[in-house]
């Protein structure tokens, strides 16, 4: 990569998106719920019992954005926890079952063999060349606090210095106040990051007002070009 007068850019830190550039989520909460019930041997309506979910969600998701600025994870499951128990009692099931359906949402999510999130297959090698390049790594998502979990679960976690969760923090890409946050834990100016993500508003135009550089991906793209790329094997390059 290059600035505006041809000379190349070096840097300091990479910073990544997490949804969608590192990690494929598949993340529906009502799936989610209605496959644990199921699990879990109850019987129910699938339409009924999902649209009752969806907007018991939809209530209750202002109180989640707020539990997550204490930025802890007992509260933020409590959350979950009495959500699938108020929602059995609506559809008619003893909320006596929520425990065991919570459990087994749980294990659906964030097991090992989570078909809800999972690690690109280009991750690990985009990483390691980061690694080898001598540059520090962070990441900011919009994501709520499991962001934390979910990437010790694939077992990533340590590689980053800081990892910096939209939710908890009460702001969300492209506001640059997000990558300031980063910037600040960093201990960096903007001009040594680059930031590589997915969403050319909220990466790309968000890291770049902060005054950070930004590269997106986009698997699906035609061509790779100076600031598009097919694969994140293709990070090397820049660094």
């Amino acid at each position: 990569m290059v600035g505006i007068n041809g000379a190349p850019m070096s840097f300091e830190c990479v910073t990544f998106d997490a949804a969608g550039t590192l990690v494929d989520v598949r993340w529906d909460p009502v799936k989610i719920a209605l496959e644990a019930a199921q699990r879990c041997g109850i019987q129910l309506d699938e339409q009924t019992a999902g649209e009752a979910y969806q907007r018991l969600l939809a209530t209750r998701w202002g109180t989640f954005r707020t539990l997550n600025l204490q930025r802890r994870e007992d509260i933020c499951n409590d959350f979950w926890y009495e959500l699938g128990k108020d929602w059995l009692e609506k559809i008619g099931v003893d909320s006596a079952r929520a425990k065991d359906v919570y459990d087994v949402g749980d294990a659906i999510v964030f097991s090992p063999d989570s078909g809800v999130f999972q690690l690109y297959e280009d991750s690990h090698d985009a990483l390691d060349a980061v690694e080898k390049a001598g540059l520090r790594m962070a990441v900011i998502s919009n994501w709520d606090i499991s962001l934390h979990r979910v990437l010790r679960m694939l077992g990533i976690y340590e590689r980053f210095e800081v990892v910096v969760a939209s939710l908890e923090e009460g702001v969300e890409k492209p506001d640059t106040k997000l990558f300031e946050i980063t910037l600040d834990r960093l201990g960096l100016p903007a001009d040594s990051c680059l930031h590589v993500g997915d969403d050319p508003l909220a990466d790309g135009h968000g890291a770049r007002s902060a005054g950070m550089s930004a590269v997106l991906i986009d698997r699906n793209a035609a061509h790779s070009d100076g600031t598009v790329i097919r694969s994140l094997g293709e990070i090397a390059a820049f660094l």
